[in-house]
């Protein structure tokens, strides 16, 4: 899945925040976006679900920053 954010200046601090978790694979493909892999024997609503998750609180702690799933 990749992830649009508004700001490219944050997003190594978004990648920070997804590679805490062990079970998540990040990686920077352009100046605002980044792929991520969740590991694990999950459906795919079910990821998109715990990414959009994860999203949330990473958005709580960035106020000012807009980052979306892109289908």
């Amino acid at each position: 899945m990749q992830i649009h954010v508004s700001d490219p200046a944050l997003v190594p601090s978004l990648l920070d925040f997804l590679r805490e978790r062990v079970h998540v694979i990040a990686d920077q493909l352009g100046p605002n976006e980044v792929e991520v892999s969740l590991l694990g024997s999950m459906s795919t609503p079910k990821r998109r679900l715990e990414l959009d998750l994860m999203l949330q609180l990473w958005r709580a702690a960035n106020e000012h920053v807009e980052a979306r799933i892109l289908d």
